[in-house]
């Protein structure tokens, strides 16, 4: 018999240090599953991620484009 995983309750993280923590991973999974869309799929994929502790963001564009600015 296979051991199922619970579900787990989502809600604010109050703690900061551990808040920061799991959103670089979280942001660092995000990326990826991107990344992986875009390789298998073909598709065309953007992601934005601003960071709520510094306002610095991370991006993502697949296929490879070069970002315009206005």
């Amino acid at each position: 018999m296979a051991r199922q995983r619970g579900r787990v309750v989502l809600r604010r993280i109050e703690d900061r240090r551990r808040r920061g923590i799991c959103f670089r991973k979280r942001r660092a999974g995000l990326v990826k599953k991107a990344e992986e869309l875009a390789m298998l799929c073909d598709a065309d994929v953007g992601l934005l991620v601003i960071s709520p502790f510094d306002g610095t963001f991370q991006r993502f564009a697949a296929p490879a484009t070069r970002l315009q600015s206005n």
